[in-house]
């Protein structure tokens, strides 16, 4: 208790005084100087920093600062080393030459990777470094995710490396399952889901082994570090952003009204060979009738929904402090409306805060440390309806969910005796089998509250040991993290009604009430989850270079780690020692050896640890002589690496490896009059259980050419995924099903290649940078347990991540057509069905002629960026494509827009069903009253082509003049307006666009950033 609150008092005061330290100054003297570089040009655009003094040169490099008593001056540009003028002394001359730094060894562009950070130039893997300030000057995204999309070269998506580990159950501790990275914050893995992008200094995701390897069993699809912003000494900042957009619907599900449908459900019993449930008067009643009376119910109308949805978001970002103690501080708020227009709804947000404190310390010479704090509440208000669940599946003329009172005979006894209507002009429509629907649960049953806290910790130690030895250092980090989330509920109990008319005049002679009105108020909590997480590691650190060629580094790290959640009885545990040492001869030569030595708790004693030893290699071709004098390359490296990543986490269960049992069938025994359940195996034990690894081997070039125009990075890799744990029954005799054991048995191969090229050009005003990154990857499955009659059946050498399916023929014209065709077993097959292919010619169309229809995921995918400035005007945009993929309606949350029967809702689908009359121009099926599991099953017919281009990013900003952001007391002052997913080129844009759930959004928004 001492130890927590000694932390937290010298936390605060260091804050104290790094907030209040400008004040203790007790005189600034003024400067006045220009900065130049070596050849004696003005460099413009140097920022310089004194305290809290702030001055940024112009054309000529002039400037002029006070420079704070007992405050370094310090000098940033970028391209230049970093000058630093100590506290107490004077400038020689009224000007500063900065000299530049070499390329790809600049301040600005050092990599954070893991447990260290280096020069770019000096970085031997595959690796790709995001600098989040110089995004963040043209580009104004709220969320960290939103950022990974279409910029990162090799990412494939958001989350996902070159598309490794696809097809594979992987037990990961960001809880994100198949091929998902595991996300590092500050040194340890934790969640990001909620993590804002003016939070983060620098993103840097690590693609090969060689880079990823020191984070050990979780690390095996990649990893995404993520370095959050620090205070610095003598730069002291305050910056502020406010934004205000408007969501809307890229698309809604389009359903039939109520005439329509029961048109077409009339069909549906015909085709069935039944006789029409509605007359053609009931049809033209709900076609023009008065609509309580006939409702015709459409629920993604502008009755019940709002063309838009708004937000808010507001932010602050707060660093500065001395040469003891550095601070930064980010507070956000994020205020969402919901689209619905109605009851509790109507004024219902979602309300998203943000807190974050990073306190750096120097306690002596020797020892620095760091605390830092973050908090996230979550606060998502709304009514208890699952308002686009029940949209996408009531039929539009079921009930009316509203009775107007004024159709209602005024002496009525049940409406005198009501406890609940709207504003005096309606009762809550029902029926007796729909005595909740969603619209009277939206103004009547009460609301609703999901609320998150997430809380995480930080503490680091950093001490050099130079006194030791030169160039030794000793690290420590200790994280926790903790989530909880809740729901709170007012449940209200309400009566609805449903009209009795009269037949003669639209007027409602009676009502027939339902349920009870109830308001007890009483709020009940449930629906708890929870995330746990506990992170550290130490380790021992050595950096020096001998007679500035030799460049000599090493680390000795011991990690540790556990992460728990609802419902998880043993938590996922990570446990290992990390060793690299890597040799840097004159820039030029490079080696890295990393490995890790894993433990693991989900293997037998005695098979629990295992080592996965990687290495990579540099050339820098730049530096020889014979490249050395080319004008036109300013930079070239070769690398190869590879290795061994082993992991657990591709293990999946606990005790795998032992026998387990478990309870058998209930067994009669006395005559039948008694039972028990019996026990038996569910499988055998296998103490030589081992871990899973991924294999890899890379090659890379990275360039940069013509004065650093243009820049170029590929790289070609192939990853074996291998001894993945499975149980191979084909290996066993039938009779031995429940002893069969797990096995490190599959494997899976995934290989291709990334290209990345930046173009960047300043001529006169104008400034453009262009980029695109290419990815090519695809996979194939070398070993799995399996066997199957026919060749076409087998998924060996077929991608990981293929749609398995029915091959579609088209559609069966006629019972003569049936009859000759082979026999599909799927129940009754009428004219209008799906036809499918005898695959193996035996006469009988079913499960053994499913076949390799295509893959899911994208074998081509990538991005472009487009940044053109004119002055202090810039506009920013970016694209992402993807390129091969097939998928499937029924597997991407589609399944009852498209397979419709029985007395599902009817989408605008059904308009092209088949008939007599349009066999020849039918688009879809025939349609059936009943179940038809031939036509509602994995096909081809239900496959769509997944190439699209997504416009996924444009924002127009503008700097404002000096004068006007001066006279407003501000440093910088910014305007923008944007839009996100504005637009997508496929040619199935209505299938990608459309969700049966929440709506996908295009956002517009605009907003400032100011400085000061």
């Amino acid at each position: 208790m001492k130890l927590r609150n000694s932390i937290i008092v010298t936390c605060l005061s260091a804050l104290f005084f790094s907030v209040h330290g400008d004040a203790l100054a007790q005189e600034a003297a003024k400067i006045q100087a220009a900065i130049v570089d070596e050849s004696g040009k003005p460099v413009k655009d140097a920022e310089i920093y004194s305290g809290g003094s702030y001055a940024k040169t112009k054309a000529d490099g002039k400037f002029s600062i006070a420079m704070e008593s007992g405050s370094n001056l310090v000098v940033v540009a970028k391209g230049f080393q970093r000058f630093s003028l100590p506290a107490g002394e004077t400038l020689d001359q009224p000007r500063i030459t900065l000299k530049k730094a070499p390329v790809m060894y600049t301040e600005e562009g050092k990599v954070n990777l893991p447990f260290r950070k280096l020069y770019q130039g000096d970085v031997v893997g595959s690796v790709v470094k995001l600098d989040i300030a110089d995004i963040q000057q043209y580009d104004h995204t709220i969320r960290l995710l939103d950022v990974l999309s279409g910029r990162v070269l090799g990412l494939h998506g958001s989350d996902r490396i070159r598309g490794l580990g696809r097809g594979i159950a992987v037990e990961d501790i960001t809880g994100g399952g198949t091929g998902r990275v595991v996300f590092v914050v500050d040194g340890l893995p934790r969640d990001i889901e909620v993590m804002r992008l003016s939070e983060v200094e620098s993103i840097t995701v690590l693609k090969d082994v060689n880079s990823a390897v020191l984070y050990g069993s979780n690390a095996v699809n990649g990893v995404v570090m993520i370095t959050t912003k620090r205070g610095e000494a003598f730069k002291k900042r305050s910056d502020f952003s406010l934004n205000y957009g408007l969501s809307a619907p890229r698309a809604l599900p389009k359903y039939l009204g109520s005439a329509e449908y029961m048109t077409y459900f009339n069909q549906a019993r015909v085709n069935d060979g039944l006789a029409p449930q509605f007359t053609d008067q009931m049809i033209e009643n709900y076609k023009t009738g008065n609509k309580y009376r006939y409702p015709d119910v459409d629920y993604y109308s502008d009755q019940y929904l709002r063309n838009t949805k708004n937000y808010y978001d507001l932010n602050g970002e707060f660093s500065g402090g001395n040469n003891v103690a550095q601070y930064y501080a980010n507070l956000g708020w994020n205020s969402a409306g919901s689209l619905l227009k109605f009851g509790e709804d109507a004024v219902s947000r979602s309300n998203l805060f943000n807190v974050r404190g990073n306190v750096d310390l120097k306690v002596n010479d020797w020892i620095k440390t760091a605390v830092d704090v973050s908090g996230v509440f979550s606060n998502d208000k709304g009514s208890r309806a699952n308002y686009f669940g029940d949209a996408s599946s009531i039929r539009p003329h079921e009930y009316t969910p509203l009775v107007p009172i004024n159709l209602v005979r005024p002496n009525n006894p049940v409406l005198l005796g009501r406890k609940n209507d709207l504003d005096g002009q309606y009762l809550l429509g029902g029926l007796s089998n729909r005595l909740t629907t969603p619209i009277a649960t939206g103004y009547s049953g009460g609301v609703q509250e999901v609320i998150f806290r997430n809380f995480a910790f930080n503490n680091r130690v950093d001490m050099q040991l130079d006194q030791v030895l030169k160039g030794l250092s000793f690290h420590t980090n200790i994280s926790f993290d903790y989530l909880a989330g809740y729901n709170q509920t007012i449940s209200n109990e309400y009566s609805v009604y449903e009209p009795v008319w009269s037949p003669t005049v639209d007027s409602i002679i009676d009502l027939k009430q339902y349920g009870k009105d109830s308001r007890p108020g009483t709020q009940a909590v449930g629906g708890s989850i929870f995330r746990r997480r506990f992170g550290a590691y130490g380790m021992l650190g050595y950096d020096r270079t001998f007679n500035e060629k030799h460049h000599v580094s090493a680390n000795l790290i011991g990690f540790l780690g556990n992460y728990k959640f609802s419902g998880d009885f043993q938590g996922l545990k990570m446990a290992h020692a990390g060793l690299r040492v890597a040799y840097a001869y004159d820039r030029r030569y490079m080696v890295d050896f990393s490995g890790a030595y894993l433990s693991s708790v989900k293997l037998a004693e005695g098979n629990r640890g295992s080592l996965s030893p990687t290495i990579g290699l540099a050339w820098v071709l730049s530096e020889e002589g014979f490249l050395k004098s080319a004008r036109n390359i300013d930079y070239l490296k070769l690398r190869a690496s590879g290795g061994i990543l082993k992991s657990d986490f591709l293990i999946g269960d606990f005790f795998l490896y032992d026998n387990r049992y478990t309870t058998s069938g209930s067994l009669g025994w006395y005559e039948g009059t008694r039972s028990r359940s019996g026990v038996m195996s569910s499988w055998g034990s296998n103490m030589d259980l081992g871990f899973s690894n991924r294999k890899e081997i890379t090659f890379g070039i990275e360039g940069s050419f013509f004065k650093e125009l243009l820049g170029v990075t590929a790289n070609v890799f192939h990853d074996t995924y291998d001894d993945l744990v499975v149980r191979p029954s084909t290996r066993y005799p039938a009779f031995y099903t429940d002893f069969i054991p797990y096995e490190n048995f599959g494997a899976n191969a995934y290989k291709g290649f990334e290209l990345g090229i930046d173009v960047k050009k300043k001529f006169g005003d104008w400034t453009i940078l262009a980029g695109a990154n290419v990815l090519y990857s695809t996979s194939e499955i070398k070993k799995v347990d399996e066997v199957y009659d026919n060749d076409y059946q087998y998924r060996k050498g077929n991608t990981t991540d293929g749609r398995w399916g029915l091959e579609a023929l088209g559609l069966f014209q006629d019972d003569a057509e049936i009859a000759a065709a082979p026999k599909q077993s799927f129940g009754t097959v009428r004219p209008g069905d799906i036809r499918y292919k005898d695959q193996n010619g035996d006469g009988v169309v079913n499960d053994n002629d499913v076949i390799y229809l295509g893959q899911y995921q994208a074998p081509w995918s990538g991005g472009v960026q487009l940044k053109l400035s004119y002055k202090k005007l810039t506009l920013f945009a970016l694209g992402q494509w993807n390129i091969g993929a097939r998928d499937a309606v029924n597997d991407i949350g589609l399944t009852n827009y498209f397979w419709i029967d029985g007395t599902k809702k009817y989408s605008e689908l059904v308009r092209g069903a088949w008939t007599p009359a349009t066999k020849e121009t039918a688009t879809y099926p025939r349609l059936s009253s009943g179940a038809n599991a031939n036509n509602n099953r994995a096909s081809s017919y239900w496959m769509f082509n997944n190439d699209y281009f997504m416009l996924r990013r444009v924002q127009l900003s503008y700097d404002m003049p000096a004068s006007v952001s001066k006279a407003l007391l501000m440093r910088k002052l910014n305007i923008f307006a944007d839009g996100t997913n504005l637009f997508q080129f496929a040619k199935n844009k209505d299938i990608r666009d459309l969700s049966l759930g929440e709506p996908y959004y295009r956002v517009f928004s605009f907003g400032l950033n100011a400085s000061f």
